[in-house]
């Protein structure tokens, strides 16, 4: 090859910037040619024809390095080295970094091969050179390469070997090579401090290279602040084989599993390929490294700790030209943060001359010393420019990484008896924690107060335009962070209170410390607690004020706006939820002091209470709008802090009366001096007077939705949790809450408070009935109190609940039509509870409603000529919405007669269905309706008879909807919200089927009801899925959530109903489903992969032991074709790509089972991988292991119970039983197949 003129073709390419065929053809021939030649041509004059060959050198080193050999590699790098050092400043500064990159690619691609006298020269080559400091400083910038290669992530280079290569270059570089690169880096951010303090009045000149070499020192030291350590330990190198170690375990949080380390391997590098689940990973794995225990002396060094806090003060001055991004001082800023967050036990693990806990104390005491001296510059500082935005977030992360971290971390010291609590340990161990603490908090405070500032300021309007409002500025974002970290402190001191006080009998043996001046955790965290309650009082303050001016400039911006439209309209996200976060931190803070904190609230509420009802008594004109928008805008913040003051949230489990609310209570003489209960009340008032007085025409227009709503839902936040409670859930609980809410029997006026709500709901349906979102709280507040029985009882006897009733039920049809299902559904709830003829009658009242809703449409003479016209359709929409309801309401007093009205309606039902075969609206709302059937409805509760009954009806239905929908020829692509909603209710109305029908059955062999009936459904159940199948496009079952809950079915179905399936199921859907199960194979969803998983095993388990012969050819074909894709698609999976381990033991259970299914093609798959094995020693190796792992198999107990069954519905393999062959078996095939 004439190397001449393919270099002149080269750069005759670079420069008219032409990727031609002459630039392709030249680029080829000389990755082809002899390395020197290469080398020959990074002479070029031409920068991009330098950069091109760079490129082909790296390739060629990659894809020949076994041609080459190891001292012909070695000499290359070592002569690019020198041809970098030695022209450092006479190439263009991409070239050069071109240059250093290759030297790291080859680097690490002989790194493994390597004599350790070699490793350690070259690192020490460019430890020198780093110490040098020349300018451009080839060592730092090689050493950055180097790490990021070594690392893996998304920056490493493609060099297509194994893992156990890379896994390799990883622990043999991270404890030894990079702790000596680290060091020199750090020699080089002290000395450049030495300069920066010499240098203070040198001309700007000299300043750039300190702050050059600066920056290049701190990219290492941000690398290894981000370095994710391999560890020695078995099941994290197994977690690291499989891609990415998961916290996701049964029974173990992911809090929990942090603290046995973190085991990201270079796995990072396929972060583009992580599953789901990956992206799902609790915060703490993404925070500082946990280091080994040789770089202990490294970074606990105090000096070292300070030096990177003088870095960034020092980085401030630096002028760097833009090409240089990120700057010094924010990656300055990155460090601190990691710095923050040093955790684990290695790290602080004891020494010679000191505890673990010293080394702690050590350690925390120069951070703590340092971040205040960061808090109290930025305190300084205008915190609301833009410029100090990098500073004032970086200085919260850093303070919430330190405090969260630290409390983390349990303390050895034993005091009293007792492990020190890990604040007590801190507070006691550092003389700087009082101070630290007060800093923090007065910086929550400042946050608040320069948030407050803005909207004062001539930036508000641009940061409205920008930002959208204040809470979305950098401002507010700081102060979130800081949030978490004192509700950290808060709740950690909480927990501490509460197992104290359940270990109370061990306190009189402690008693005596106490008196000896002995800090213990009681002394130090009830000290400390007092500083708390100070705080809170003041971070309160200041939340409330921000909130109040943010109400004002809300009203004024919606004026300017909106001119006369109120401020209530067009809202879509509630605040209670857009704030739930801040809400609860000021909840957690208000606590802390229950009486002050609610009597601030308290006079705040009553204050602006009386204020609209005298604006009310003197509004003549509309002037006084403007004053109603703020009040009815400041009160609803009010509410909502009340509200999550007085109780928590929650879903699976009972709502009790806080625990600082109740000993406040107990500490009240009467429910006038009660605050809690005066909140309550004052809330009871206003809305009172919101309705009274949207009641007047010449009121009407100054009442607030949005404050009617936020009242009803604090009401319904709290309602059921203080009215009629149950006095055996509580300890003690205090007269006045009993006197206030309780039942009468026990001397309370529980009873008055739910009569006069009920006659607010029934006012606010009268006087707001065009205000869905109103009304639906309305009636979420009722569900909400129907739960709970002696509420519900309280109001059913109420002559207010009959009215209610009537008033429902004839007027109904002026209500929005949204919330008829769920109105329905109240009223059949708390009809439950009232005497057997009364809920006989509100039944029967019921059920007449929803049969009229139908019959004036479905008996009209001309229904059939006019039922696509829109207000027929949305009547018949309402009918079946309000049977959702009722169905939604069924219970063990109802469901007799909600099984009665289900079979009259079930031929309404088929007629709507086949009427509106070309709709989707009906249908689909049909389908809603068998889903709650078979959700609801207890078919074990009722005879044989109406079980089989229900059966036949609910195939019917099914039947009706499979030839509705086949009158559109074919099922359509459409992937949009409607569709996939449709098909989404289809598989859960069969899933809950299964459900109901199978009870605590193991499977078809074992039913929990009659043989013949459970037959019935096993064929009802099997079309349903048929009907899945058959309505729906392949495209729209692929849709992520469409597949979750079909896996789960198919899982259900093959666990359950394995026999149903071969004799109903047709030969075709039984291919499509098994096509589902191949797409469920190492899907990025976790629960599709799980399910996918077990459904192979069980499937291939029933297959194995009773064998194919009785099946249809064309159904066995099907099976033996479909086995064999799952087989090659799953043991590929497993081989070669990023896999969950926590789905290791199920998938390796089904491949192990398909294996034993037909072992012929499990062999051939790995006679493929022999012959692609690129070295012999590579092959030999897969042969050996593999030999043993079927030598395993024969010897596994799992293998032998599946093969020795004589159940007629055998078990799956065990996973547990196969986990150690299988995983030593995976572990070392991957390290050889897989490749990065």
């Amino acid at each position: 090859m004439d190397y001449t003129q393919a270099l002149n073709e080269l750069e005759q390419a670079c420069a008219d910037f032409q990727l031609n065929t002459s630039f392709k053809n030249s680029e080829n021939g000389l990755m082809q040619s002899q390395l020197e030649n290469m080398l020959w041509v990074t002479n070029s004059s031409v920068p991009t024809a330098k950069f091109f060959a760079l490129r082909g050198i790296k390739e060629a080193v990659i894809t020949r390095y076994s041609v080459l050999g190891l001292a012909e590699v070695l000499a290359l790098r070592d002569e690019l080295f020198q041809l970098a050092l030695e022209n450092s400043r006479a190439v263009e500064a991409f070239v050069l970094d071109s240059l250093c990159w290759v030297v790291a690619v080859i680097t690490k691609r002989a790194w493994v091969d390597m004599p350790e006298d070699q490793k350690a020269l070259f690192t020490q080559k460019l430890c020198d050179d780093i110490v040098l400091h020349n300018t451009p400083c080839i060592g730092m910038i090689t050493a950055t390469y180097l790490i990021d290669e070594i690392a893996g992530g998304s920056k490493c280079s493609q060099f297509r070997l194994p893992w156990e290569f890379h896994y390799t270059c990883k622990t043999t570089f991270e404890n030894t090579h990079m702790l000596q690169i680290f060091e020199a880096a750090l020699k080089v951010i002290h000395r450049q401090l030495q300069r920066s303090t010499e240098m203070q009045h040198t001309p700007v000149s000299g300043s750039h290279t300190i702050a050059y070499e600066r920056r290049s020192a701190l990219h290492i030291a941000d690398r290894v602040f981000n370095w994710a350590f391999t560890s020695s330990d078995e099941n994290k190198v197994i977690a690291a084989s499989f891609g990415h170690s998961k916290s996701r375990s049964t029974g173990t949080s992911a809090k929990a599993s942090q603290h046995h380390g973190s085991s990201e391997d270079l796995e990072d590098m396929d972060s583009d390929e992580r599953s789901g689940t990956a992206i799902f990973e609790d915060e703490l794995q993404s925070r500082t490294p946990i280091f080994p225990r040789n770089w202990q002396t490294l970074l606990l060094n105090k000096e070292v700790l300070a030096m990177f806090f003088l870095v960034y003060e020092a980085a401030l001055g630096d002028q760097m030209h833009a090409y240089f991004s990120p700057g010094s001082s924010h990656l300055a800023l990155q460090c601190l943060v990691q710095i923050s967050g040093i955790r684990g036990k290695e790290i602080f693990a004891a020494t010679s001359t000191k505890s673990s806990d010293i080394l702690r104390a050590e350690f925390a005491q120069v951070i703590m010393r340092n971040q205040l001296q960061m808090i109290r510059h930025v305190c300084s500082m205008n915190l609301t420019s833009e410029g100090s935005e990098d500073i004032v977030v970086a200085t919260t992360q850093m303070i919430r990484r330190f405090i969260e971290t630290q409390l983390e971390e349990p303390s050895t010291t034993i005091v009293g008896n007792q492990r020190l609590h890990s604040l007590a340990f801190l507070v006691i161990g550092v003389p700087e924690a009082h101070e630290y603490f007060g800093e923090v908090s007065k910086f929550i405070c400042m946050l608040l107060n320069s948030a407050a500032g803005l909207l004062q300021s001539d930036m508000l309007q641009r940061i409205d335009d920008d930002f959208g409002d204040v809470d979305n500025y950098f401002v507010m974002q700081a102060f979130d962070e800081l949030a978490s970290a004192w509700s950290t402190v808060i709740n950690e001191i909480r927990e501490w209170e509460y197992l104290e006080e359940a270990t109370k009998s061990g306190e009189q043996a402690s008693a005596h410390s106490s008196t000896d001046k002995q800090l213990d955790n009681q002394s130090v965290l009830g000290s400390f607690m007092h500083f708390l309650v100070t705080t809170a009082y003041l971070i309160r303050s200041e939340y409330i004020q921000l909130r109040m001016l943010i109400c004002e400039d809300s009203v004024a911006s919606s004026s300017q706006q909106e001119g006369s439209l109120s401020i209530d309209q067009g809202l879509l996200a509630k605040d209670y939820v857009v704030y739930e976060d801040q809400l609860q931190f000021f909840a957690l803070l208000a606590r802390l002091d229950v009486r002050t904190s609610l009597g601030r609230l308290y006079e705040n509420l009553c204050s602006r209470c009386n204020a609209i009802q005298n604006e009310i008594a003197s509004a003549e004109s509309s002037s006084n709008r403007h004053t109603f928008d703020l009040l009815h805008e400041q009160m609803q913040w009010i509410i909502m802090m009340i509200g999550f003051t007085l109780c928590d949230s929650g879903t699976s489990e009972r709502v009790l009366i806080p625990k600082p609310i109740l000993e406040y209570s107990a500490s009240c003489q009467g429910t006038e001096q009660n605050l809690a209960v005066q909140c309550i009340m004052v809330m009871l008032k206003t809305l009172e007077i919101e309705l009274s007085s949207s009641h007047t025409s010449s009121n009407a227009d100054y009442g607030s939705p949005l404050l009617v709503e936020t009242l009803f839902w604090a009401l319904r936040r709290i309602g059921p949790v203080y009215i009629l409670p149950d006095l055996s859930d509580y300890h003690r609980i205090s007269q006045s809450i009993i006197t206030a809410f309780g039942r009468s029997k026990d001397g309370g006026n529980g009873g008055v408070v739910i009569r006069g709500i009920v006659d607010l709901i029934k006012q606010t349906f009268d006087i707001w009935s065009a205000e869905e979102d109103v009304l639906q709280m309305c009636v979420s507040l009722m569900l909400e109190l129907g739960q709970r029985t002696a509420i519900a009882q309280e109001i059913v006897s109420l002559p207010q609940f009959t009215l209610l009733m009537e008033f429902f039920t004839s007027n109904i049809g002026s209500l929005p039509e949204a919330i008829h299902g769920s109105i329905i559904e109240a009223l059949a709830l708390l009809a439950c509870h009232a005497p057997p003829a009364d809920h006989e009658q509100s039944f029967l009242k019921l059920k007449a409603l929803i049969l009229n809703s139908f019959n004036q449409v479905v008996r009209k003479s001309d229904f059939v000529a006019q039922q696509q016209d829109a207000r027929l359709v949305n009547q018949l929409l309402g009918g079946l919405d309000m049977i959702d309801g009722l169905l939604s309401a069924a219970n063990f007093r109802n469901l007799n007669a909600i099984f009665a009205l289900f079979f009259e309606i079930q031929p309404l039902l088929e007629q709507l269905l086949a009427m509106y075969s070309c709709d989707d609206e009906i249908p689909c709302q049909v389908v809603q309706v068998m889903e709650s059937a078979s959700r609801y409805l207890d078919i074990s509760s009722i005879s044989d008879e109406h079980m089989v009954r229900f059966s036949h009806g609910f195939r019917g239905l099914l039947q009706q909807y499979q030839k509705s929908c086949s009158n559109l020829q074919a099922p359509q692509p459409g992937n949009d919200i409607e569709s996939l909603s449709k098909v989404r209710t289809l598989i859960s109305a069969i899933s809950y089927l299964v459900h109901n029908e199978m009870g605590f059955a193991s499977d078809e062999s074992s039913p929990s009801i009659d043989k013949a009936v459970s037959d019935d459904y096993g064929e009802t159940e099997v079309f349903g899925l048929y009907c899945v199948y058959i309505t729906a496009h392949s495209s729209q079952l692929l849709a992520p959530n469409v597949l979750r809950m079909l896996m789960q079915l198919i899982s259900e179905m093959v666990q359950y109903r394995i026999p149903s399936l071969l004799r109903w199921l047709p030969a075709n859907v039984w291919g499509q489903m098994l096509d589902t199960l191949l797409a469920g194979i190492n899907h990025d969803i976790y629960d599709i992969g799980q399910r996918a998983y077990e459904a192979i095993s069980k499937l291939a388990a029933y297959v194995k032991v009773t064998g194919v012969g009785n099946m249809p050819d064309n159904l066995r074909s099907i099976f033996s074709h479909g086995f064999k894709q799952l087989l090659s698609k799953l043991l590929w999976a497993l081989l070669f790509s990023t896999f969950d381990m926590e789905l290791v033991e199920s998938a390796g259970s089904a491949l192990v089972t398909l294996g034993l299914l037909d072992p012929g093609h499990f062999q051939s798959c790995f006679s493929e991988l022999f012959a692609q094995a690129e070295a012999a020693a590579f092959a030999e190796r897969l042969s050996a292991t593999l030999a043993k792992f079927n030598a395993d198999l024969e010897s596994s107990d799992g293998v032998k119970q599946l093969l020795e069954t004589t159940k007629p519905i055998p078990d799956p393999i065990d996973g547990a039983m196969l986990r150690q062959p299988l995983f030593e078996f995976l572990v070392n095939t991957r390290a050889v197949l897989r490749t990065k």
